[in-house]
């Protein structure tokens, strides 16, 4: 449907049907964003979710960068609307006839044959064998009422009702807000970095993320979730502080280049953890319902990211770095109350659901 309602974007006759066109693409694109990571972090095992994230990353980097030579080959804006679009519409089809259902959603709605041609199809590649067979897996992992059909209400009902979920989501939305208000707001002040140039700037912006990509396994790993969560908000703060004082005293365009590599790193970081770390916390019944929650506040940050730098006007230059700062911290005491999900199965029962995807693939090593 994205791809559906950009392209039909692309021959709109007027502006207001473009407005409408891009409104509905982009309500469509962010349901995408979440529905490809969770589907994908609940058909892989937990420790291949960093590993995941660098592959995503990487993909990333690819289309972000590739905005540039389709511009330079095609500028009008009809043209890079529709070559824009027309990607995810035959994709989306594409996968709509060959992608098998998330294996953790399968478990907890009890779907005994599907769940069943799963394990055969990972059989007939995996080195260690599934000897267990579908009914044993759900009826290890789910209640009668885990596998009962509830309404979207009922779903929302329950999620309210639990009162540690909620908590997540909200410390999850803090973090969602900040970040990607941080990672707009560097991109856009990317494409200035070097002068005269635009487009190299821009891909310059998108290069240095792979830095991010392919670092942050290795910590999300070694250290787990919520210290790294923490740590890389802690570089971002350091370094909108780096950036505040060289823009202010310092008057060096390398200096500056320095630190805000340094703050686009951090924050590209930061974005990242929220896909991995967020999407491990929430179990599989609720988990698009919290997830989903989270990257739609996520757009108020987007929305407000050109935006913060008006601050300069009735304060001081810099100011706006300060505040990114400021939330930068925020992040920091959000992660605080969340819990630690790498490497172990948290144990603790909600009323979503009482299977998570860890729990579910540690035990059937799928």
């Amino acid at each position: 449907m994205s791809g559906l309602f950009g392209s039909l974007g692309a021959l709109a006759p007027n502006y207001c049907l473009f407005l409408v066109s891009r409104f509905l693409q982009g309500s469509f694109f962010n349901a995408l964003t979440v529905i490809n990571w969770v589907m994908a972090i609940e058909c892989l095992p937990i420790k291949s979710h960093a590993t995941y994230s660098f592959i995503l990353g990487l993909a990333w980097v690819l289309g972000y960068c590739a905005i540039t030579p389709m511009a330079l080959i095609w500028p009008h804006w009809r043209g890079m609307q529709l070559l824009t679009s027309i990607p995810a519409l035959i994709f989306g089809v594409i996968i709509l006839f060959t992608l098998p259902e998330s294996i953790s959603w399968l478990v907890v709605r009890g779907k005994e044959s599907e769940v069943q041609k799963w394990i055969n199809a990972a059989n007939k590649s995996a080195k260690k064998k599934i000897t267990v067979n579908a009914k044993q897996i759900i009826m290890e992992n789910c209640s009668e009422r885990d596998m009962e059909e509830e309404s979207f209400m009922a779903q929302i009902k329950n999620l309210l009702r639990d009162k540690y979920t909620m908590l997540c989501v909200a410390m999850e939305s803090i973090l969602w807000i900040v970040d990607f208000m941080g990672y707009s707001q560097l991109s856009i002040a990317g494409t200035g970095i070097i002068k005269d140039n635009c487009h190299l700037g821009y891909i310059f912006t998108g290069v240095v993320e792979i830095v991010c990509y392919a670092i942050l396994p290795i910590f999300l790993d070694k250290l787990g979730r919520k210290p790294t969560v923490m740590i890389v908000h802690f570089i971002g703060f350091l370094s909108l502080l780096g950036m505040f004082f060289t823009q202010r005293y310092a008057d060096s365009n390398v200096a500056f280049l320095i630190v805000w590599l340094i703050a686009k790193f951090s924050f590209a970081s930061a974005f990242m953890c929220c896909f991995v770390y967020g999407s491990e916390i929430f179990s599989t019944s609720c988990r698009s319902i919290c997830v989903g929650i989270c990257v739609t506040l996520s757009n108020l940050g987007a929305m407000a990211s050109p935006h913060v730098s008006d601050l300069d006007s009735f304060t001081f230059p810099g100011f706006y770095l300060l505040v990114f700062a400021f939330c930068s911290i925020l992040c920091i005491l959000a992660t605080i109350p969340l819990p630690e999900t790498a490497h172990r199965v948290n144990g603790r029962k909600n009323s979503c659901s009482e299977l998570s995807s860890v729990e579910y693939i540690k035990k059937t090593k799928l």
